[in-house]
């Protein structure tokens, strides 16, 4: 005898009948989206399938219970998620047990039709019992980590109000900064001479000094280099040191001169 002729006919009446009209015309219809979605409805189908006349899921010719694994391989399930289905149908009322569940013995479990199926302990049950995602989140999707958005390039620059700033005295990062040339050694804008220093916000406008076009003539007197920069000089801000000539100097020098006027002296 053949697996085919082990499971009988599903005669009009008989509870399998009965079951599958129950899924097909009312259950899947009154369940939630969830549900739906779920793998219990697929499961309840095959239950139909491998039960027998009475509604045992056994075989009909010696009434042998049907493996669990045997079960979610129909249902296209693993074991757990299986289990949890049946588990799930057991809640709902459209399945019970027969005899004790132990460790190592084979479950019989019998479908019932059910009128009114409690579908809200089933979903309460699946939602209560499902997997998380094993994945972490991001780390810049957690607003207590002060980690950037990946799509912003650089370093996040600080945010400060101009009142803190001012009174902190705060300094703002240098957007600028070049390679020296050969002879020296660091990184600095190339357009400044000496070792980077950053000016305060009051002499940034005399920073640049303008350009004159055509064959470079002689170095000014100091007394005229002197008078044609104090007419445009702002006021003198404090702990700023300048060479007679009106130019500010980053670093003090002894003689109190800056690099134009001590060469100026030196070719005089």
């Amino acid at each position: 005898m053949n697996t085919d002729e082990q499971q009988p006919t599903a005669a009009s009446g008989s509870v399998p009948n009965a079951f599958g009209n129950a899924l097909s015309w009312r259950w899947t219809r009154a369940m939630s989206t969830y549900l739906r979605r779920s793998g219990l409805p697929l499961l309840l189908c095959q239950l139909r399938n491998l039960a027998n006349a009475s509604g045992e899921i056994a075989f009909a010719a010696d009434r042998r219970a049907i493996r669990i694994s045997d079960i979610a391989s129909a249902a296209c399930c693993s074991v757990k998620d299986c289990r949890r289905y049946l588990e799930a149908a057991i809640r709902a009322g459209v399945v019970t047990t027969r005899g004790e569940r132990k460790k190592g013995t084979t479950a019989r479990y019998v479908i019932l039709v059910s009128p009114f199926p409690d579908w809200d302990a089933a979903e309460e049950y699946l939602r209560s019992t499902a997997r998380t995602s094993g994945k972490k989140p991001a780390p810049w999707t957690d607003p207590r980590k002060g980690h950037r958005d990946p799509n912003e390039k650089g370093s996040p620059r600080p945010q400060l109000d101009p009142e803190t700033a001012q009174t902190e005295g705060v300094t703002a990062t240098p957007t600028s900064k070049g390679h020296r040339d050969p002879n020296g050694w660091g990184h600095r804008d190339p357009n400044i001479p000496g070792f980077f220093q950053e000016l305060p916000q009051e002499m940034a406008e005399v920073g640049d000094q303008p350009q004159v076009d055509g064959p470079s003539a002689e170095p000014p007197e100091p007394d005229q280099h002197h008078e044609e920069h104090h007419a445009s000089l702002p006021p003198e801000p404090s702990g700023i040191s300048r060479c007679p000539c009106g130019i500010p100097l980053l670093r003090p020098t002894p003689d109190g001169l800056c690099h134009g006027c001590r060469n100026h002296q030196a070719t005089a």
